[in-house]
């Protein structure tokens, strides 16, 4: 009799590990923060600091002010959704608002929209000053 129930169970909680996940970020190890910032470099495919200048239909538009890898014009479009609902990705709401100055590390999706995520170090300009000293000068736009 245990092993139909414990059938049924399995059966009934096994789709909760793709759909239930929760979000987990690796934190960095103590004295090597620099080490996780290459880490997350390395793996996004934009990373710049820009104030953003409007959210529409999923999108947060950023001006772009300065930028540290790919290829990005004097605006860059991200997608505009909270990373605290479970799965990281997206911003911290507290980020999302018009006017605010961030550093953004983000990475292309598979819908080919560059997204974000709370696991990554994009965080308001202000509080990233360390960060931007590791990084250095970037290539500033006009």
């Amino acid at each position: 009799m245990i092993m139909p129930r414990l059938a049924v169970l399995l059966f009934l909680t096994l789709p909760c590990v793709r759909i239930c996940t929760a979000c987990s970020c690796a934190p960095s190890i103590p004295g090597q923060e620099n080490l996780k910032t290459q880490a997350d470099f390395k793996a996004s495919d934009i990373v710049f600091r820009g104030e953003l200048i409007a959210h529409r239909g999923g999108v947060a538009v950023f001006r772009v002010h300065e930028q540290w890898k790919g290829k990005l014009g004097s605006e860059v479009k991200l997608e505009w959704r909270r990373g605290d609902r479970g799965d990281c990705n997206g911003f911290w709401p507290d980020d999302l608002k018009v006017g605010n100055d961030l550093l953004v590390f983000a990475r292309k999706g598979h819908d080919g929209v560059y997204q974000t995520s709370i696991c990554l170090p994009t965080m308001l300009a202000s509080a990233a000053q360390k960060l931007l000293g590791e990084l250095g000068h970037g290539e500033t736009n006009p």
